[in-house]
This record gives C-alpha cells, sequence and structure tokens, in this order.
C-alpha cells in the first residue's frame, strides 16, 4: 500500500464532530432511559410491598436482558469513540498520512470491536422484548403465544450467538482480521462482504418478527381501547429498529465496495448506534410507564377511601355498588375478595379468569364510567 507524502486537498472534509455528537446523544437517551425504566421498577415495587399487587415479583429475565443490553451498548459507544479518534468519518488518505499503516490498522481494531459489541446489543435487547412478552402472556391459558415466542425467542438466541461467533472468528488468526501486515497465505479470512449483508438481512428480519409480535399480544390485553391503542402505538415504536435496521442494510453494499473506506464507515456506523439506542428505549417502555405512580401514596387505590357508595355507568344502565372498603391486600366488595392491581405487565391480562377451565379466548370488557357518592349521615 503506497504511503502518501502529503495532505490531500479534502483533508478537511471529515465527518468526525457529528460523529462525536450523534454518538454523544445517543448514550443520553440511553442514560436516560435507564433512570426512568428503573425508577418505575423502584415505584412498583413500593406498590406491591404496599400490598397492591398480585404478585411479589418487581424484576424480571426482561430486565436481565436489559441489563446486559445496556452494559454492551456503552462498550458499542466506547468503540465508536475510539473508532473516531482512530479515523472513522476522515478521508483514508489522511488516515495514512498521519498515522501511515498502523493508523490503519489501528483503525480496523477498533470496528472490529465495535462489530462484536454491536451484534451483542441488538441480540440482548431482542431477547429482553421477548422475555417481557412472556410476562405479559402469564395470565393466558392458551399456550400458543407463549410458544410462539419461546420459538421467536430460541431462533433470536441462536442467530445472536451466530452473529457475534463470526464476528469474533471471521479471520484466523483472530488479528488477522485487522492487522494487514499478514500476508494471505498466512491467514484464512471468510467472506467478509456475504457476512455483512447476511448480517444486515437477519438483522431487519428479526427486528420486525420480535416488535410486530406485539400486535397479537397486545389486541386480547385486559384493557379499555384507547389505552390498548396507546400501548400498541408505543411497542410499535420498536419499528423504528426496522427502520434503523433497513436503512444501515441499504448502506452495506456501497461500504464494501468503498475505496474510501475510513470516511465511508461513518453514516453506517451512527446508525448502528441509533438502532440499539432506540430499542433500549422502546422495550422499557412498559417499565416506563409505572413512573406515573410516584407522586401517589404506595398504598393509594385508583378507588379512594371511605366511598360508601359508588356507581359504575356503563353504556347500557348504572350498576349500584355498595360497602365499597379496602381491607389489608384486597378490595371487599359485599363479601367478595377482589386483588388491586399492581400496575406490572402481568396484570394487562385478566387473573380472575385463571381458575376457569376451558377458556378458549381472553375476553375485554365494555368500556365504563365510574362515579362516586359519599353518603350524608
Amino acid at each position: 500500500m503506497d504511503m502518501p507524502t502529503e495532505l490531500p486537498a479534502n483533508a478537511n472534509e471529515t465527518q468526525t464532530s457529528s460523529a462525536r455528537a450523534i454518538n454523544a446523544a445517543c448514550c443520553a437517551l440511553v442514560a436516560i432511559t435507564v433512570v426512568l425504566r428503573y425508577l418505575g421498577r423502584w415505584v412498583l415495587g413500593r406498590r406491591v410491598a404496599a400490598g397492591k399487587g398480585r404478585t411479589k415479583e418487581v424484576y424480571g429475565m426482561d430486565d436481565l436482558f436489559n441489563v446486559l443490553a445496556v452494559l454492551t451498548f456503552y462498550g458499542l459507544a466506547v468503540a465508536v469513540f475510539i473508532t473516531t479518534d482512530r479515523g472513522m468519518g476522515v478521508h483514508i488518505q489522511v488516515v495514512l498520512f498521519q498515522g501511515g499503516l498502523k493508523g490503519l490498522i489501528d483503525y480496523s481494531h477498533a470496528v472490529f470491536v465495535c462489530a462484536i459489541f454491536y451484534n451483542t446489543t441488538l441480540g440482548m435487547i431482542k431477547l429482553s422484548v421477548l422475555s417481557l412478552y412472556q410476562r405479559i402472556l402469564r395470565g393466558v391459558q392458551s399456550q400458543v403465544l407463549p410458544t410462539v415466542v419461546w420459538v421467536v425467542f430460541a431462533i433470536v438466541a441462536c442467530n445472536t450467538i451466530a452473529n457475534v461467533l463470526v464476528a469474533l472468528f471471521q479471520c484466523w488468526p483472530i488479528k488477522a482480521a485487522w492487522d494487514l501486515t499478514i500476508l494471505p497465505e498466512n491467514k484464512k479470512c471468510l467472506d467478509v462482504n456475504a457476512f455483512y449483508l447476511g448480517n444486515a438481512i437477519t438483522g431487519v428480519t428479526t427486528d420486525a418478527l420480535v416488535y410486530f409480535l406485539s400486535v397479537p399480544i397486545v389486541k386480547p390485553l385486559q384493557m379499555d381501547t384507547k389505552t390498548k391503542i396507546q400501548l400498541l402505538a408505543t411497542m410499535l415504536i420498536g419499528g423504528f429498529a426496522v427502520v434503523t435496521s433497513a436503512v444501515r442494510l441499504g448502506f452495506i453494499p456501497a461500504l464494501l465496495k468503498a475505496q474510501d473506506g475510513t470516511y465511508a464507515m461513518a453514516v453506517p456506523m451512527l446508525w448502528s448506534v441509533a438502532e440499539p439506542a432506540v430499542g433500549i428505549l422502546v422495550s422499557s417502555m412498559p417499565a416506563i410507564r409505572a413512573v406515573r405512580f410516584l407522586w401517589r401514596a404506595p398504598g393509594e387505590d385508583s378507588y379512594g377511601s371511605n366511598a360508601a357508595n359508588s356507581t359504575l355507568k356503563s353504556r347500557t344502565g348504572h350498576i349500584q355498588l355498595h360497602e365499597l372498603r379496602t381491607n389489608g391486600q384486597k378490595d371487599v366488595e359485599n363479601g367478595k375478595a377482589r386483588e388491586s392491581d399492581n400496575d406490572s405487565e402481568e396484570h394487562l391480562f385478566v387473573g380472575a379468569y385463571s381458575g376457569m377451565k376451558n377458556l378458549g379466548a381472553i375476553s375485554r370488557t365494555t368500556e365504563l364510567e365510574v362515579s362516586y357518592s359519599q353518603n350524608q349521615n
């Protein structure tokens, strides 16, 4: 490889500032998401401790995969900062002039690390979302949807392991993936172009499969239509992750053919950072919803206290309710116990049906309006 003896005319044309800014913005977005997610979990824990929940389980496997996703995301972000410092977004002739062949090798090494963190992060995010689906589906007696989710979980897990292993062992010896001084006869490498294209295609496919699986899961939920639409819209924001995967896929062919690889890498690399950042946000939205109870006393119920009489108004008329009062962990109405909502993902389904047999479908309720009146004695 010929080393340039002077800076090229376009040496001042760089993308480093925008690369650092976008990478930093994604880091800030993930940090805010983590704070809100686990603040929501803490609020939910307080309500459960106050006896407002059906279960004492606040954290689940989705939180474990979320932590792993966040850790590997920041590994990716650090690697991208290092890649930028080593020449990403700068013309390759500038990199060679300033650092020589060693500078280009250092840059390639940083890109190699980015690929490992990127594939790991995406896998953890998808597994977190699928684990959340399993928590939601615990209230369903039909095993069709849970089985489908487990099948997709296995596909995503296997795909993640395969992508990480191929990224790690794309060449033998491993350092041949970035060390340009190793001669072709002394190394064995996979077809890198085929790997990156295949990786991008499977990424788009599994993203679509995971996020759009929320539609058949949210559709039968026990909630009013407005809330259901809001929740479905929240989950389908994950479609942006599919879009970012598709956009990144569009850049791959041109990147693989580019002669000025260090400069051409900047845009697809930034999309590779934005994609997991949005994925972490979307996968955390159901947990963040619990933050709305932060300004409510842990034991406070939505029905309020000291309500001697209440009226349940439906579209077909009025149903008079009497002697609605709170007793310990359960609301007691005319001698019948009703457990309280713990606002967790698991309560989205009707727990009261768990004792019924041969229930083939999930029921939904009519939109209701509740008003209360106080007896004057």
